[in-house]
C-alpha cells in the first residue's frame, strides 16, 4: 500500500513539477516554436520578435504585444544598392496587439497547425517594398504566398472562425522611394478562414473574392508616373454584398496641386470581385456618385479633337450604367495651358449600356455607343478674342430620344458699344446675340460625341440678334471674300446638317452711327418668322441637295410687312445667292429715324405701296432690279454744322434734289424699275453689300427713267 502511495506522490510531483516547468517555462517554449517556425519557414531571411505576452492554454487564449517581422538582410542589401538575389518583395510589420481565443495550443507546439476559434489584430502596420526591375503592377499567386508565407512560417494550415483586424496600416513603395500607395484605418472582419498547406491561391485569395468585409479610412495612391495623385476616404469593400463605397474621391495633379477629380457619395454595385482583387479590374453593373467637381483636358492638336479623362490606375474597366450627379466640370485646353478653363456648371449625366473604358480613354468615345443623357445648368466661355462671353444654358442633352433641349444660348459683351468703338482702329460689328428655347429633334448624339458632327432634323428656336456698326471709325480694308454665311459654313471644322431650321418670333436690329450725321439710326425686323432648310457642310448631304433655303416674314420695325426668300449655293466657289423679298405699304416719314442718321435725309411726305426686289449676287458683284410703288413723296437733304446735335437743311441740294426726285411711281402711265447691280469691294461684308444693293435700287428707282415700264 505504501509503495503504491509512494509511486502515486511521485507522479503527482512529476506533474507538479512538469506543470510548474510549463508555466515556468511556456512562454519561452512558444516564442521559441514560433520564432523557429517563421525563421525555417523563410529560408533565415525573417526573425519575428515580440515584446510580451499572456497565455492560458487551459482557454486556449493568448495575447502578444508589438510583434515585428522583418528581414534586416534584406533592408541593408536595398540600402546599399545591392540588390542581387534580393527577393521581389521585402516586407516589414509591427502589430501592436495579437489576440487569439479558443487555440489549439497542442496542434501548434507538435503539427505546425493553427487553429482557433476567433483572432483579433490591432494597429497592425505593413510595408511592403517591390524591388527589382519595373513590372506590371498585378496580383498573382505568388505575390500572395509571398505574403501569406512569411506572415505563418510555413504552417501547415490555418484555422479561424473569426478574424478581425482593428485600424491598420498598409504600404506599398518601389525601392527606397516614399510608398506610392498608403492604406490608414484599416478595418476587417473575415468569417471561417481556413488555408491548408497546399497553399492553393485560389484558396487564400477567395476570401477576398466571397467574404470579405473591410473597411478604410483614408487610401492614397500615386501613379506609376509620378504626376497624378489618388485620395479615396471611408472606403467600404464589401465582398458578399459585391459593392465597393468611397464618401469621397480626389484626384489631384502632383506638379501643381491642382484638383482633378473631387467626387462625394461614390458607390460601385454589381462588382465582379474576382476582377477587382485579381486583375485591378474594375467589373461592375453600375457606378454612381452625387458629384462635386471634375477636370477634363481637349487636345486640339489631335485629329479629331479629343476629350480625355485620366485613366492611369485600372487597367480596363467594364461598368454598364453610369450615374453622375451634379457637377462642376471644367474643359481646359492642353494646347492652350494659360486659357480660361471653359465652365459646365451642374451637370448631371446617366449613361447605360457601356461596353468598355481603356487606360487613357478619350471620354467621348467612351459614351458614343451607348444610351446617355446629360443634363446641365449652363456653360460658359470667352471668345478667342476676349471680347465676347458665351453663355449656353441650361440644356438636356437625350441620346435615348434623339433630343437636344437649350434654354438659351447668348453671345453678349461685358462693354457697351461705345466703349468697344473706342479701341477700335478699324470698323467691327459689335453683337448681342441671344438665342431662346432651342429644340432640337431628330438629334445624332452619338455622332455629335464620336466626331463632333452635329446631325438633326429639325431645330426650332427664337433669334434675338443685335449688330452695331460705327462709321466714323476708319473702314476696315481686309479682304472680306469668302464670307459669305454659306461660305463660313463650310470652313467649321465640325460637320453639320440641319435638314430645316425654324425660327419664331424673332427679332434683329441693326444699329448704326452715320459718320456724316454722327448720329445712330436704327433699322429693326420685329416679330420674325422663319425657315432654314439643308444647312450642311457634308459631302454626302450636299450631293444630294446643293442649294440651303430662307424664307422669312416680319415686321420692319412695326411700320410695314416684309417677306424674303433666300438662295445659297453651298458648293459654289464663287459664293453665288439669290434673294427676293417684299414689303407691304408704309409711310415714308416712319422711316426717317434711319434716313436721317445714315442717309441724311428727311422724308416729309409721302406713302410707299409696295416694294419688291430680286437680287442675284456673286464674291464680286450684285445684279438685279427693285420696284418701288409710292406717292406723294417729298425729301429734305441736311447737312451736320458740326454740332453732332444739328442737322441743317442744304437749301440748294434740296432744290436740285427735288427737281430730280419723281415724287411718284408709276407716273405719266409709266412704272420705273431700280437698278440694284453693284460692284462690290473686296473690303465689304455680306450684309453691307446687300443694304448697300437696296439703297442703290431705291435711289434709282426714284431718280432714274431710263429702265421705265408700262
Amino acid at each position: 500500500m505504501k509503495k503504491k502511495y509512494s509511486f502515486l506522490i511521485i507522479i503527482l510531483l512529476i506533474l507538479a513539477g512538469g506543470i510548474t516547468w510549463w508555466q515556468l517555462n511556456k512562454k519561452k517554449i512558444i516564442r521559441h516554436a514560433i520564432e523557429k517556425g517563421v525563421s525555417k519557414g523563410t529560408d533565415s531571411t525573417y526573425y519575428i520578435h515580440y515584446d510580451s505576452s499572456r497565455i492560458d492554454e487551459l482557454a486556449g487564449d493568448a495575447v502578444f504585444y508589438n510583434i515585428s517581422l522583418q528581414s534586416d538582410s534584406l533592408q541593408k542589401k536595398l540600402y546599399t544598392d545591392d540588390t542581387t538575389g534580393v527577393s521581389k518583395q521585402i516586407f516589414n510589420v509591427h502589430i501592436k496587439r495579437l489576440e487569439i481565443f479558443g487555440a489549439n495550443i497542442i496542434s501548434f507546439l507538435q503539427k505546425n497547425k493553427i487553429a482557433a476559434r476567433s483572432i483579433e489584430i490591432t494597429e497592425p502596420v505593413i510595408m511592403i517594398i517591390n524591388t527589382g526591375k519595373k513590372e506590371p503592377v498585378k496580383l498573382s499567386s505568388d505575390d500572395s504566398l509571398a505574403l501569406y508565407e512569411k506572415l505563418t512560417g510555413r504552417f501547415n494550415s490555418i484555422q479561424a472562425g473569426e478574424i478581425k483586424i482593428n485600424n491598420g496600416s498598409l504600404a506599398f513603395a518601389k525601392g527606397k522611394k516614399d510608398p506610392h500607395i498608403v492604406l490608414q484605418g484599416i478595418n476587417i472582419d473575415l468569417k471561417d478562414l481556413r488555408i491548408d498547406s497546399t497553399r492553393n491561391y485560389d484558396n487564400i485569395i477567395s476570401y477576398f473574392i466571397k467574404d470579405i468585409i473591410a473597411t478604410v479610412k483614408t487610401a492614397m495612391v500615386k501613379d506609376e508616373t509620378g504626376s497624378h495623385f489618388l485620395r479615396f476616404e471611408n472606403v467600404e469593400y464589401n465582398a458578399p454584398g459585391r459593392f465597393l463605397k468611397v464618401d469621397r474621391f480626389v484626384q489631384k495633379n502632383i506638379p501643381d496641386s491642382n484638383v482633378m477629380i473631387s467626387l462625394s457619395n461614390n458607390r460601385v454595385a454589381g462588382l465582379s470581385t474576382r476582377a477587382f482583387i485579381m486583375n485591378r479590374q474594375l467589373t461592375a453593373d453600375s457606378l454612381s456618385s452625387a458629384g462635386g467637381e471634375l477636370h477634363l483636358l481637349r487636345r486640339t492638336a489631335k485629329s479629331p479633337e479629343t476629350i480625355e479623362l485620366n485613366n492611369d490606375f485600372f487597367d480596363e474597366a467594364i461598368v454598364k450604367n453610369i450615374s453622375l450627379g451634379k457637377t462642376t466640370v471644367y474643359l481646359k485646353n492642353c494646347c492652350l495651358p494659360n486659357d480660361t478653363p471653359v465652365v459646365l456648371k451642374n451637370l448631371s449625366f446617366r449613361a447605360s449600356g457601356i461596353d468598355s473604358v481603356y487606360t487613357g480613354t478619350n471620354l467621348m468615345n467612351l459614351i458614343a455607343k451607348s444610351k446617355w443623357e446629360l443634363t446641365a445648368e449652363g456653360i460658359s466661355f470667352l471668345t478667342a478674342d476676349k471680347v465676347y462671353k458665351i453663355n449656353i444654358g441650361p440644356f438636356l442633352l437625350d441620346e435615348v430620344h434623339s433630343l437636344v433641349n437649350i434654354k438659351e444660348v447668348t453671345v453678349s459683351s461685358p462693354n457697351t458699344w461705345e466703349k468697344f468703338t473706342h479701341t477700335l482702329k478699324f470698323q467691327k460689328n459689335f453683337f448681342d446675340f441671344r438665342f431662346n428655347n432651342i429644340r432640337a429633334r431628330g438629334a445624332d448624339l452619338q455622332k455629335l460625341m464620336a466626331d463632333k458632327s452635329f446631325i438633326a432634323d429639325e431645330v426650332t428656336l427664337q433669334p434675338l440678334l443685335k449688330v452695331f456698326n460705327d462709321r466714323m471709325v476708319p473702314a476696315d480694308t481686309a479682304n472680306e471674300t469668302g464670307k459669305y454665311p454659306q461660305q463660313l459654313l463650310q470652313k467649321l471644322t465640325c460637320g453639320i446638317y440641319i435638314k430645316t431650321l425654324h425660327a419664331e418670333d424673332g427679332l434683329v436690329n441693326y444699329k448704326e452711327r452715320g459718320a456724316a450725321s454722327k448720329k445712330t439710326g436704327d433699322v429693326v425686323f420685329k416679330n420674325l418668322q422663319g425657315t432654314i432648310t439643308n444647312i450642311t457642310n457634308i459631302e454626302s448631304y450636299k450631293k444630294k441637295n446643293n442649294m440651303m433655303g430662307l424664307t422669312a416674314k416680319g415686321s420692319l420695325g412695326g411700320i410695314a410687312d416684309i417677306t424674303t426668300s433666300w438662295k445659297l449655293a453651298l458648293d459654289d466657289p464663287h459664293g453665288s445667292f439669290d434673294i427676293t423679298g417684299q414689303v407691304g405699304p408704309f409711310s415714308g416719314p416712319a422711316l426717317n429715324p434711319v434716313a436721317v442718321p445714315l442717309g441724311m435725309g428727311k422724308i416729309q411726305s409721302g406713302n410707299a405701296i409696295s416694294y419688291s426686289c430680286n437680287m442675284h449676287g456673286t464674291d464680286l458683284r450684285t445684279e438685279g432690279e427693285c420696284r418701288l410703288i409710292y406717292k406723294d413723296l417729298k425729301i429734305k437733304l441736311l447737312k451736320n454744322t458740326g454740332d453732332s446735335n444739328n442737322l441743317r437743311k442744304r437749301t440748294a441740294a434740296n432744290l436740285f434734289a427735288n427737281i430730280v426726285i419723281h415724287n411718284k411711281n408709276p407716273k405719266l402711265g409709266f412704272t420705273r424699275t431700280g437698278d440694284m447691280s453693284v460692284e462690290r469691294k473686296k473690303s465689304e461684308t455680306f450684309f453691307y453689300l446687300i443694304w448697300k444693293s437696296i439703297f442703290a435700287g431705291v435711289k434709282s428707282s426714284v431718280t432714274w427713267t431710263k429702265s421705265a415700264v408700262k
